[in-house]
């Protein structure tokens, strides 16, 4: 960097919007941003914290609902009002080059662009959604989730193409007809896993499009979706987690935990629709927790809560589930 601290620190301070749908790989984007090789200094704002959400080989050091990054990057939670946490960062701007935020998989990323616009110590370099080829049709077909979706693609200044590895061609080919017809012209690609060039979205400018080209208020879109949260120390059998999250009683759309399970193993689990990933967690924790989402019309959190207690209390003699085959996949 030839700019001094002083100069950066009266200059705007560039800011990057990453959206998209549930599931559909925001976190592990993030994460490929954090760890690539470019010598920025970056502040995060993220929805969902903790272990699960920035990669353990990155922290340096942990504070509340901050995250300091061996590489000089920053992580904190957004929390309930996005414009302190906004005005938090902007306090120690001379610090950062770069404010990366990621929205929640159910926002609409628009809003949250138009703050940027707004506020003059700001510059909004641009909007990046991600989309999932395997669910999006099935969420775009569903009349209680497509406004949400839809939202997301228009808000677009850069559209990322997740999961294309494990979909059809014609699942990539489905999403740039809707592209034409929707009248969008926002540039598409595709996402490879763990791309460590990732970073270098954040030097790109997108020209201003319709969808900000002024600040108004801050529109507030209420999705149809209810959650369920829950953390405790108890070991957790491997096939009946499976069970509970396939349970199509219990219409879990989106489950994001860490697990201890009672084979000694310590777990990430992941379903987004009806694909579920596994992968071994980095280093040891003393609780398990995750997040279950669903549609409000037919996800119950008190349900859910009864479910998984049950789930919790089998005598560990019953007959153990077949273990179901996993697809690797972005979150």
């Amino acid at each position: 960097m030839t700019a001094s601290l002083d100069t950066r620190a009266a200059k705007p301070l560039p800011m990057t919007v990453v959206g998209g749908y549930l599931g559909a790989g925001k976190t592990t984007l993030v994460n490929s941003i954090l760890s690539g090789d470019h010598d920025l200094r970056i502040a995060v704002l993220v929805n969902d914290f903790g272990k699960i959400a920035i990669d353990e080989t990155l922290i340096g050091a942990r504070s509340g609902d901050v995250i300091a990054l061996a590489n000089g990057c920053m992580c904190c939670q957004i929390g309930g009002d996005l414009y302190d946490a906004i005005d938090r960062i902007l306090r120690m701007r001379e610090r950062f080059d770069h404010l990366l935020i990621e929205t929640s998989g159910v926002a609409d990323p628009a809003n949250v662009a138009q703050i940027a616009i707004a506020e003059p110590d700001l510059e909004m370099s641009q909007t990046v959604v991600l989309v999932d080829v395997i669910n999006f049709t099935d969420v775009l077909a569903d009349p209680r989730l497509n406004d949400t979706l839809l939202r997301q693609i228009r808000s677009a200044d850069l559209i990322l193409l997740t999961k294309t590895d494990a979909a059809a061609t014609a699942r990539v080919t489905d999403f740039q007809i809707l592209l034409v017809e929707l009248g969008l012209s926002a540039p598409v690609a595709v996402l490879p896993k763990d791309d460590r060039q990732a970073w270098q979205i954040l030097n790109e400018r997108r020209t201003v499009t319709s969808h900000s080209i002024k600040a108004g208020p801050l529109r507030l879109h209420r999705p149809p979706f209810e959650s369920w949260s829950w953390t405790g120390a108890e070991q957790v059998d491997f096939d009946r987690l499976v069970a509970f999250a396939r349970d199509p009683a219990l219409h879990i759309y989106r489950l994001k935990g860490r697990f201890r399970l009672t084979d000694g193993r310590t777990i990430l689990f992941q379903k987004v629709g009806s694909e579920i990933a596994v992968a071994n967690a980095v280093g040891t924790f003393e609780s398990s927790e995750f997040v279950a989402i669903g549609t409000r019309s037919d996800f119950n959190p008190e349900h859910t809560g009864h479910a998984w207690t049950t789930i919790l209390q089998r005598p560990t003699c019953v007959i153990r589930e077949a273990i179901l085959p996993f697809v690797p996949t972005n979150m």
